[in-house]
């Protein structure tokens, strides 16, 4: 019986231990992220070649550049040309990021692993070696390191990950990344199943895609209940998984598209029984969507939600031409 505890004891210590060194770090997405994108860092790195690097001239120039102003510093890129992790950012771990939609602002998130010692030796160096008070940015607060460049970004660190995060609403602080610190697994992305299916699939390059960014488009939600009720069409839960495989002298590229019940078994009677109300729906409410989605995609735009003339972009000629043609 003592032999037996003994056993069970011995287990139990290395289930902890193994758990402790797997640490996902996709656990710091937020479950409503509707587009996350996974660089393996190890298997990307079989497309690059350091030596290319290393030789070549702008680099080389580059090095020399930096050597006038700092030996050392030199000395830091060449050691990280040859090693990336080198920096103390891991470079040859998993890196994520992450694209959240609210109402009618954007906010993008860049996670990454860390070596909290031989990064911020780092940033002592250059601070040192330029000259400049970078530690004068840094604040602490709860163990994280943070500094808040201004109300649209924020960055910091922890003794594991790195997070960088931008918001086009401007309402980015400290308590912004620190909830992303300390996410609940049942809170962030690893609680979606089809994320969780994607992310153990992944490869050197992946992205998945969530249309459920549909419940967070605060215009028109009349007019897509009104689409969905004419069409039958369901459209959130369907997910896009585009994964980019590095092996050596072959790189492949799978696209895999889960789509839902609803479009699985589309009722095309229903949608030609409705299909002057649901062209009447698309010409007059949906451009609406199309044009934010346009000005969001343009970040030098000055325009704003209320400022768009809805009826600029396409023509009615233009719509029935589009819908005439079966496209």
């Amino acid at each position: 019986m003592k032999k037996f505890k003994f056993y069970i004891s011995i287990l139990v210590a290395i289930s902890i231990f193994a758990v402790s060194c797997t640490k996902n770090n996709a656990t710091h997405i937020p479950k409503d992220a509707f587009a996350v994108m996974v660089i393996d860092g190890k298997e990307s790195a079989k497309v690059f070649d350091t030596k290319t690097l290393t030789e070549n001239e702008e680099y080389k120039n580059a090095v020399k550049e930096v050597e006038s102003m700092s030996k050392k510093l030199a000395e830091l890129l060449e050691k990280i040309a040859k090693n990336p992790d080198a920096s103390g950012i891991l470079l040859t771990k998993k890196i994520y990021a992450f694209t959240q939609f609210n109402k009618d602002a954007i906010t993008v998130g860049t996670i990454i692993p860390i070596n909290k010692k031989t990064l911020e030796e780092n940033i002592d160096l250059v601070s040192k070696e330029l000259g400049f008070p970078i530690g004068m940015l840094i604040k602490e607060k709860n163990k994280i390191k943070y500094v808040e460049a201004d109300p649209s970004t924020v960055l910091g660190w922890n003794k594991d990950i790195f997070i960088l995060l931008y918001s086009e609403a401007n309402n980015l602080n400290f308590d912004s990344l620190e909830k992303l610190m300390n996410l609940k697994e049942s809170e962030s992305i690893m609680s979606d199943k089809d994320f969780k299916n994607f992310h153990k699939n992944c490869k050197a390059f992946n992205i998945w895609v969530s249309s459920n960014i549909i419940e967070k488009i605060d215009i028109e939600k009349e007019a897509i209940t009104e689409f969905q009720k004419l069409t039958g069409i369901d459209l959130k839960n369907n997910y896009g998984h585009f994964i980019i495989d590095v092996q050596k002298g072959e790189v492949s590229f799978t696209a895999k598209m889960r789509f839902n019940e609803s479009i699985q078994n589309l009722d095309q009677k229903k949608i030609m029984e409705n299909f002057d109300k649901i062209s009447e729906l698309l010409e007059t409410k949906f451009g609406k969507i199309i044009d934010l989605i346009s000005v969001l995609s343009n970040k030098n735009t000055n325009d704003t939600i209320d400022e768009i003339d809805y009826n600029s972009e396409i023509s009615e000629e233009e719509w029935e031409e589009l819908i005439n043609s079966g496209i």
